[in-house]
């Protein structure tokens, strides 16, 4: 499962990873968590340019033989059974740094792939409110020169256009990378690659109900119950924990920033309401 930072993949892979049986590798990828996560955090991957590092490192991610506290925090971690090779039915796997590599996992190891698409105003005023550090960082992304080639010749866009972005402008350049480039990098139309909208599945339960039975995913016994609820990871002031839709966009003053750079990168789809 992949997508952006703030986009509801910690409340969509703990839902389906909380059930009986079922691992849940959090966060793979993450370049200061994890030993190796930076061998594959915000990196496009293909057969062409993958470096034997990169493939032994997925593999051992794909095989559940990567731990830390961080991979392992949401998992039954008893005298580390979350190991135990026999134990687990399914593995879930989620990212939010390896949005450009999911199309060559799900083409190249055969694995099903969900990616977890969320409106960009709500992912961008969520993202800056929190504010981790690695966000405002594009420097994994600025040293490919695949993905540079895009920016230049799809969107006329140039790093050097980075030193006049404020930070909202950054993280909306961010979203655009993870959610709109990705699929002028690879492409779209490959067995089991399934695009979710946060929206839809948040606002209908037997859209869920449909993806288990696509994927072959047992529901938790109470799914009914938790569906509504917010992720552990869902920030203390975000509108999702009290249902102030009033406080959604209470930086309307970036608004039109982040329409400007969704704009430069014909993103139609969303508007901040």
């Amino acid at each position: 499962m992949a997508g952006s930072a703030r986009s509801g993949t910690s409340w969509l892979a703990e839902i389906i990873a909380l059930q009986f049986r079922y691992r849940l590798l959090f966060e793979p990828e993450h370049e200061f968590q994890t030993k190796e996560g930076h061998l594959i955090c915000d990196k496009y991957l293909s057969k062409e340019s993958i470096t034997s590092s990169q493939k032994k490192y997925i593999n051992r991610v794909l095989n559940n033989r990567v731990d830390s506290d961080w991979i392992g925090q949401i998992s039954n971690r008893r005298f580390k059974m979350h190991l135990w090779p026999f134990l687990p039915k399914k593995y879930i796997i989620k990212f939010v740094r390896c949005n450009l590599g999911v199309s060559f996992l799900n083409s190249f190891y055969d694995i099903p792939v969900l990616f977890f698409i969320r409106n960009p105003y709500d992912v961008v005023f969520s993202q800056n409110r929190v504010k981790f550090s690695w966000l405002y960082d594009l420097t994994h992304f600025k040293k490919q020169e695949h993905l540079t080639r895009i920016l230049e010749h799809k969107y006329s866009f140039q790093w050097k256009e980075l030193d006049s972005f404020n930070d909202i402008e950054i993280l909306t350049l961010r979203w655009c990378i993870e959610n709109k480039v990705i699929f002028d990098l690879s492409p779209t139309n490959q067995n089991n690659f399934i695009v979710l909208h946060y929206e839809e599945l948040k606002a209908d339960i037997n859209i869920y109900y449909d993806l288990c039975k696509t994927l072959n995913i047992k529901p938790l016994s109470n799914i009914e119950d938790v569906y509504s609820k917010p992720s552990s990871k869902t920030h203390p002031k975000s509108y999702i924990r009290d249902n102030d839709k009033d406080s959604k966009h209470e930086y309307d003053i970036d608004t039109m920033a982040i329409k400007g750079i969704l704009d430069r990168f014909k993103v139609t789809a969303y508007t901040k309401n």
